[in-house]
């Protein structure tokens, strides 16, 4: 039965501080890939090129994307879901008119109803090139599977309270947010993964510091939240190890007895 370790990505592999993985970890998934099947789980659409990086350096063997909402191992997809074209637009229309900051990424470019304060969000959090943002009605017909919110936790009970069918997690740094349909979550990503792998979660570790892991950090069988985690994520998690910066993923995985010390 294939072993399972998982990470998030923003804030849990990478560094935003720095824009880069810290060596520690990858000298960590280096030592336990051969026994292990390495997974990054993220809110990110990881075929973008602003993930490249990520990608090329990690070198998953699987990837859950978009908060669940596909599903790639070995390079082949395995599953992938598209948001509901009235569900989209009524988000975007509502948006607009509360002045909410809401956005998605199709094909490289950046679909939004606030262009500023997204461009600020992507520039430092993100990426560092210029981007291409266009009006967020121009994506009305396209096929878009994850969305985001620009703003604080006021504006996300917001849209909760509105459209009953989505969850609106925040991330770790509370001024952004993932919009996610109820019926997805990084967890039942990972329970299609599992199936793939013939495994279940009782080969899972995971690590993660926002909002969109809690189901994750619940369901695995051991849920790691890193030291920059939001509250709830280290309540829920079985250990909190040290910030991302602090060498987080190394120190748990020595905690537990998957390392040793060098």
């Amino acid at each position: 039965m294939e072993k399972l370790l998982c990470f998030d990505y923003d804030m849990t592999l990478l560094d935003h501080a720095t824009g880069k993985i810290p060596e520690s970890t990858l000298r960590a998934i280096e030592k336990l890939r051969p026994e292990w099947k390495i997974v990054i789980a993220t809110g990110r659409d990881m075929e973008q090129p602003e993930s490249a990086y990520g990608m090329k350096t990690v070198q998953p063997d699987a990837v859950v994307q978009m908060n669940g909402a596909k599903v790639c191992a070995e390079g082949r997809a395995l599953y992938e879901y598209f948001m509901p074209q009235e569900l989209l637009q009524q988000i975007f229309i509502f948006g607009r008119k509360h002045d909410l900051c809401i956005s998605c990424l199709l094909n490289n470019i950046y679909y939004t109803t606030k262009p500023q304060p997204l461009r600020d969000f992507v520039y430092t959090c993100v990426r560092q090139d210029e981007i291409h943002i266009r009006p967020a009605e121009e994506v009305f017909g396209q096929q878009v599977s994850a969305m985001a919110l620009v703003g604080n936790v006021e504006d996300a009970q917001l849209l909760e309270a509105e459209f009953p069918q989505i969850r609106v997690p925040l991330f770790a740094k509370k001024h952004g947010a993932d919009i996610i349909p109820r019926s997805l979550s990084k967890a039942e990503g990972m329970r299609r993964l599992l199936k793939h792998y013939g495994s279940n979660f009782s080969q899972v570790i995971f690590f993660g510091d926002s909002g969109n892991d809690l189901e994750l950090i619940e369901a695995a069988k051991l849920g790691i939240a890193m030291g920059n985690a939001i509250p709830p994520l280290k309540e829920a998690a079985d250990y909190v190890t040290d910030a991302v910066d602090k060498n987080g993923i190394w120190n748990a995985l020595i905690h537990f007895n998957l390392l040793q010390e060098e």
